[in-house]
């Protein structure tokens, strides 16, 4: 057989060095075509949402927080922002207190009182945060983070009067922030990270207390996730966290993951579940999750959780046409929806479509 000429071998890597790089260029295309093009929600818009017991605390923008009785479905209160906050982006709930995020600079994070579920109110005073799109806030166990976005990460203390302590940790893992979960004990941090350019990865650091501060554990890369259907400014990123045990479970651009974090040094993908693509939110209750899809075609889909942790397709609600989904959570066996048009919904277990098991 002839050999392949010494210009025949430098065309071949040559082409292969042209399509490489196109293969790349093209990802970047995408990472900046997506990114300009990304929505800001409307300063009304209902984006995140909490619930404590029969209430569902919503983050409201400039009208502040919304208050809704689940039972009635009906306002029970509208929290104006507190001077000099001028809008309310993001929640957070743990030990009976609700941490609201100003995600638009000057970045403000405050901490209010649920002692009347009706009517939350502020303890303590505002304090200042480095905020750029896109930032989330995440409570637990006595330590309250915000993600920063582009911006510095911020960890801080509270007490049990819910106020801020003044000793502030900073970090930065890569381009940018924007998204982080605390573990319910505290200890742990999944954090959302932009890497750089195309590149994304969810980050685990753990938490200290003397000094205050985080360390890097380890990362977990994602190739297909970044500013994919669902995001939008200054305070939503597809690439949503939760906890339940040693597991996490992600949303982001390519469906659910599921996430073990048994060794958080060397985190490990168990599953990953595209019928949700592409997700932008999750939820657990209990021994169910919620995965928020976005797209052309948003929808819910609901999975029930084995004792292992992994979870099984178990149903669909399909959103109404032109609908424009923003988070979700969970009251009971209810799915609770917010929409970027400054409106919510609660979507009762009945209304979903049985999804039948696979079949090998």
């Amino acid at each position: 057989m002839e050999k392949p000429s010494r210009l025949s071998l430098t065309l071949t890597c040559a082409a292969l060095a042209i399509g490489l790089a196109a293969l790349l260029g093209h990802r970047w295309l995408a990472l900046g075509w997506n990114a300009w093009h990304y929505p800001t929600a409307t300063p009304s818009a209902r984006t995140q949402a909490v619930i404590d017991g029969g209430r569902a605390y919503i983050a409201a923008g400039a009208d502040g927080i919304e208050v809704v009785d689940l039972a009635t479905q009906k306002r029970r209160a509208l929290v104006s922002p507190a001077a000099p906050a001028d809008r309310i982006d993001d929640l957070a709930l743990a030990d009976g207190w609700l941490f609201a995020l100003d995600a638009t600079p000057p970045g403000h994070l405050m901490t209010y009182s649920l002692a009347n579920p009706d009517r939350p109110s502020l303890s303590g005073e505002l304090v200042p945060v480095p905020v750029a799109p896109f930032s989330g806030v995440s409570a637990a166990a006595g330590v309250v983070i915000v993600s920063g976005g582009t911006s510095q990460l911020t960890l801080r203390e509270y007490d049990r009067n819910g106020h801020l302590g003044k000793e502030v940790a900073t970090a930065d893992f890569g381009r940018g922030q924007p998204d982080v979960a605390l573990s319910p004990d505290g200890r742990i941090a999944a954090i959302s990270t932009h890497i750089v350019g195309p590149d994304f990865a969810i980050t685990f650091a753990e938490i200290q207390r003397q000094p205050l501060g985080l360390r890097t554990l380890g990362q977990l890369g994602l190739k297909e996730a970044g500013f994919t259907d669902g995001g939008y400014k200054p305070a939503h990123f597809p690439l949503v966290a939760t906890w339940r045990g040693d597991h996490v479970y992600l949303a982001e651009g390519c469906g659910l993951d599921v996430i073990d974090v048994s060794d958080p040094s060397h985190p490990q993908l168990l599953r990953r579940d595209r019928g949700s693509q592409p997700a932008m939110d999750v939820v657990i209750y209990g021994d169910e999750l919620d995965v928020l899809r976005a797209g052309s075609q948003p929808a819910v889909f609901r999975y029930r959780l084995d004792p292992s942790g992994l979870p099984t397709p178990a149903g669909n609600w399909n959103l109404p046409a032109g609908s424009h989904p923003a988070a979700i959570a969970r009251n009971g066996g209810n799915a609770f929806i917010t929409q970027l048009d400054r409106s919510w919904q609660i979507v009762p277990p009945n209304k979903f479509s049985p999804i039948l098991p696979h079949q090998p």
